[in-house]
């Protein structure tokens, strides 16, 4: 049942990478990436994807275990990662 899911997910989002609202630090709201997790991924590799231009991949690879709660670089396929700004 899980794997169908995952499949079903991925199937529909192409990429595996999805957009969707999720609130700002500030009060406001805008949108945000997110990164469903597919099998080999890692968080170095989404980090060097999608950081800002000129910004650290370490640094940003830091910022996404913190806004996603993980304390270790630990992830799996079908995980949902928020991408910071």
């Amino acid at each position: 049942m899980k794997i169908a899911f995952l499949l079903i997910l991925l199937t529909m989002t192409g990429t595996g990478v999805v957009t969707a609202f999720a609130a700002a630090n500030d009060g406001g709201s805008h949108v945000k990436e997110t990164v469903i997790v597919t099998p080999g991924d890692t968080l170095w590799e989404i980090a060097v994807d999608h950081k800002p231009r000129g910004k650290d991949t370490r640094v940003y690879v830091e910022a996404i275990k913190r806004v996603n709660g993980l304390s270790v670089s630990d992830i799996h396929p079908g995980d949902t990662l928020v991408l910071p700004d």
